[in-house]
């Protein structure tokens, strides 16, 4: 044991120990007992309190903040097992942090953004005991930074996880370190618990934490190629981490544990959702896949002009403390180490052109590892154990997210957390060096310190958010937020107030919101009645807020009654950096106006005109869809040639079962829904495979809904409620997956093959349009929108190709079925009988020339000729059969079967539908 105590001296010795001057000046008592260190700390500590919690509820929610607030404030309303882990919306601490907030002191714009201020300055008080390895002068640089830094404070008045993910990965460093210092077990554990909090909150800890385990090892290879005799530093590093082993094995095995057990608690809702046990196969499948579509890509320097524009008091420090080794290189006389520091500079050389010209990004993985090897020989600049694991680390961050195709704001602030670092340590050795006594350098300082304090009230407090409402004139804008929720959120609720003060009737008000405003809207109307539909067609509340594109059909039918008020509920700038020069990045930076155009997302509110308590409030029907037309003949009773299946989960059991498909020998494929799979029977009534459970991962679902088979016999699911289309073999085996690559699928449920295979067709029903893909995810067209002319759809649902490759539409909302050509020509159009509601979900199959329609609605199937006339319906409601319960999916056999999923007696039936009269 003592040998292992002097070994870890021998590992520790150099470790930096502050100026002796600069000790003694913070170590002075400033007012009683209290040192200059503390009390100048606590001060701007306390100031930091203020500018966090100062106006916090005023700037708009974002449209991120209203769904975190809203699920924050449903846990609180409905309970803990209100929340279920979606890796779209991140990790759970953040949920249950804000629900605890709000539940403790009320829900309101203030106290859902109070945990993150609270998270903040839970980071900013790790500046305190970070003085042991940085020193007064830099802890204190620090707070400093970290205090008045644009961004830092930004993100910290922000509802979003990043800053949750940063105290707990800066819990999990210090502890780690402290543990390495003391081999005291309370460190480990500590240390485990503060990656467990961050674990818990984002995705990124799938590569933060690999980060952090190759920017240890780093650090060790490091200083033993720095060490002047590296082989017994070598020996002495092995026996440490062996002697870790062999005396602290049970407090490592007990740090697991407690990782696992904290992360389990949350993932699973506190053990509500058990289900959620594996978080990481949704999660990494997830967020593979929006790298992989660039859902918001950007250039590998994306993070780069943010930095030089907001934090120029870290990233240049910082980047002058990283360059310093090559300004001033004194290297060890080896010839390997001389090697190793030129193969640095070539590697980060090759690294830039890399990025710049675009080539393939999976070099950087091979390239960033390069580079940190060659900077662990790099000359003694770095005496400190701890900084030289923040470079590493602080590399590793720029790299990962300069690769990453996520290119949003709020992730400067895990870039900014280790840089930040760096800058202090950089500042404490200029203080050392005199820097501060010398007039241009103070100057200077003072002159960048005044213009960052500007940049943090314009961006924090001044022009935080669009106001779109005010006066014309140029408009501000702000590289931290691309997209905000604007000032026009804060009028149109000042309106719904008062709307509700004049009828009496308060926040029991009823409204309607359709569109682009669902969020924020969500947040700002948790306790008003609101009928959040995706299409309005009949108006009977006072107030009503749709989208700018349909506010045409909205005025015809309102105007006379209510008051029309437009507004914008987002506002954008993507700057065109083409268009900056020194002139307008110099008015920016002083005055906030934007350098090109800045964009909005806009809606329109419709108000009342008459408002008084009891008054009737009209109804009116807006753009209403044609009525429904009535069946011309009564329905027959078929009686099927086979049944199949029966409420269940096992072998050949179906629950809600939907989509079909059958592939050109017969197979059979049917979308057991509610069991979250896919079954393939054979013709005869034999299931053949059986494939899929709920989740996120691959070859999972969540109610799945529309199946197809192309001619190479690839099976295509429409995996309704995850938003996305899954590929396998007709065993099976999982090809792929995609999305929508623009705006996104929502709720998409019928899908079909072109017949030689060469596209794939999707209802996109949510967003009423139609997708069309190649056969690997490519996409390729789009068409459609909310409407009743031509092209225009209201639910559409079922898609079928006829003999001559046109693509059959079943319209729901317009009852009508819709055929294009595979470019989205529109061709023609059939009304049909029934699909009296939109929940119909009707499927449609090609028999010859006539199209099979299911209409759940009225538990029957229709039958049309290619002219579109109805001649012949069958079906009726019971469970016998030939009887139905809401029958969805149809499909059609080579030999002319008809199979029906008979989808609320969870069975299928097959007909044998004779030629029609």
């Amino acid at each position: 044991m003592a040998e292992r105590a002097v070994i870890r001296n021998q590992l520790n010795q150099r470790e930096a120990l502050p100026s002796p001057a600069a000790t003694d000046w913070w170590n002075q008592p400033m007012l009683g007992p209290y040192t200059r260190w503390q009390c100048l700390a606590t001060a701007v500590f306390l100031i930091a309190v203020v500018n966090r919690l100062l106006w916090l509820g005023e700037r708009p929610f974002h449209h991120d903040e209203s769904i975190h607030a809203f699920f924050s404030w449903k846990i609180v309303d409905e309970g803990i097992s209100h929340y279920k882990y979606d890796p779209v919306y991140h990790g759970p601490v953040l949920y249950y942090a804000s629900a605890l907030v709000m539940w403790l002191f009320g829900d309101s714009d203030f106290t859902a953004r109070l945990s993150a201020v609270l998270f903040g300055l839970g980071i900013l008080a790790f500046a305190w005991p970070l003085r042991r390895w940085i020193g007064s002068t830099a802890a204190f640089a620090f707070l400093l930074l970290f205090t008045f830094s644009p961004a830092l404070t930004y993100f910290t008045r922000f509802l979003r996880h990043d800053v949750y993910v940063g105290l707990g990965n800066i819990m999990a460093i210090y502890f780690a370190f402290r543990f390495g210092e003391t081999r005291r077990d309370r460190y480990l554990y500590l240390s485990a618990l503060g990656l467990a909090i961050a674990f818990c909150n984002k995705e990124d800890m799938y590569a933060l934490i690999p980060v952090s385990l190759l920017s240890l090892v780093l650090m060790l290879v490091w200083e033993v190629l720095y060490a002047p005799q590296w082989r017994p530093q070598l020996a002495a590093a092995w026996a440490e981490t062996k002697g870790l082993l062999v005396d602290k094995w049970v407090p490592v095995v007990g740090s697991a544990v407690l990782f696992l057990v904290v992360s389990l608690t949350f993932y699973t809702s506190f053990f509500t959702h058990p289900e959620n046990w594996n978080p990481v196969t949704p999660a990494l499948t997830y967020w593979w896949g929006q790298h992989q579509i660039k859902r918001i890509g950007g250039p590998w320097w994306y993070y780069f002009p943010q930095l030089v524009s907001y934090e120029f008091l870290i990233f240049f420090p910082a980047l002058f403390l990283l360059l310093r080794p090559l300004a001033t290189p004194r290297l060890n006389e080896r010839p390997s180490t001389k090697v190793f520091f030129y193969l640095t500079v070539a590697t980060f050389a090759v690294f830039v052109g890399w990025c710049f010209y675009d080539w393939h990004q999976a070099g950087i993985v091979i390239l960033v590892p390069l580079a940190f090897a060659g900077l662990t020989v790099m000359q003694r600049w770095l005496p400190s154990r701890f900084v030289r694991f923040m470079v590493i680390y602080t590399l590793g961050c720029v790299g990962f997210y300069s690769w990453a195709q996520e290119k949003v704001p709020w992730l400067l602030f895990p870039i900014l957390m280790p840089m930040s670092v760096l800058a202090a340590v950089w500042y404490r050795d200029r203080i050392d060096e005199g820097m501060l006594r010398k007039p241009v350098a103070a100057l200077a300082t003072a002159g960048l310190s005044a213009l960052t304090i500007w940049i943090l009230i314009a961006s924090n407090y001044l022009y935080g958010a669009p106001r779109p409402a005010e006066a014309p004139g140029p408009r501000t804008a702000e590289l931290l937020a691309y997209v905000q929720s604007t000032y026009d959120i804060h009028m149109v609720m000042e309106k719904i107030e008062e709307v509700g003060r004049k009828l009496g009737t308060g926040t029991k008000t009823r409204l309607q919101v359709s569109g682009n405003a669902t969020w924020p809207l969500s947040w700002y109307l948790r306790h008003y009645p609101v009928n959040w539909a995706a299409d309005v067609r009949k108006v009977d509340t006072p107030v009503v807020i749709v989208d700018k594109e349909v506010q045409q059909n909205f005025d015809k039918a309102l105007l006379d009654r209510y008051e029309k008020i437009p507004f914008a509920i987002r506002g954008w700038w993507e700057p065109d950096w083409s268009k900056m020069n020194t002139v307008t990045l110099a008015r920016w930076l002083f005055t906030r106006q934007a350098w090109s155009p800045v964009g909005s997302s806009d809606a329109v509110m419709y108000v009342l005109k008459d408002l008084a308590p009891g008054a009737e409030i009209p109804v009116i029907a807006v753009n209403p869809p044609p009525a429904p037309r009535p069946y011309t003949m009564q329905p027959s009773l078929e009686k099927p040639a086979a049944v199949w299946g029966k409420k269940g989960s096992g072998t050949g059991e179906f629950n809600e079962p939907r989509g079909l498909a059958v592939d050109a020998r017969g197979f059979v494929y049917v979308v057991d829904s509610k069991n979250h799979r896919i079954q393939k029977w054979a013709p005869e009534g034999q299931v053949l495979k059986t494939w899929g459970k709920e989740g996120q991962g691959p070859g999972e679902f969540k109610d799945p809904c529309g199946v197809a088979v192309g001619p190479d016999g690839s099976v295509y699911v429409a995996d309704t409620w995850n938003h996305r289309i899954q590929k396998f073999t007709s065993e099976g085996k999982f090809l792929a997956e995609w999305v929508e690559q623009t705006s996104g699928f929502w709720g998409p449920r019928g899908i079909a093959v072109a017949p030689d295979g060469s596209a794939v067709f999707v209802t996109d029903t949510g967003n009423k349009r139609v997708v069309k893909f190649d056969p690997n995810g490519q996409q390729l067209l789009q068409w459609g929108k909310e409407g009743s002319r031509p092209g225009e759809f209201i639910e559409p649902v079922g898609l079928a190709f006829n003999q001559e490759g046109e693509l059959y539409v079943a319209d729901t909302g317009n009852r009508r079925v819709q055929v294009f050509r595979q470019d989205g020509t529109f061709v023609r159009e059939h009304p049909v009988s029934g699909w009296e509601e939109f929940y119909t979900e009707p499927y449609i199959a090609l028999l010859g020339e006539d199209l099979i329609a299911t209409d759940s609605f009225n538990h029957r199937v229709a039958r049309y000729n290619k002219v579109g006339a109805l001649v012949y319906v069958w079906g009726k409601t019971g469970a016998g059969p030939g009887e139905f319960n809401r029958p969805i999916g149809v499909a059609v056999d080579a030999d002319g079967a008809v199979y029906i999923s008979d989808t609320m007696n969870h069975r299928i039936q097959k007909f044998v539908i004779g030629p029609a009269q």
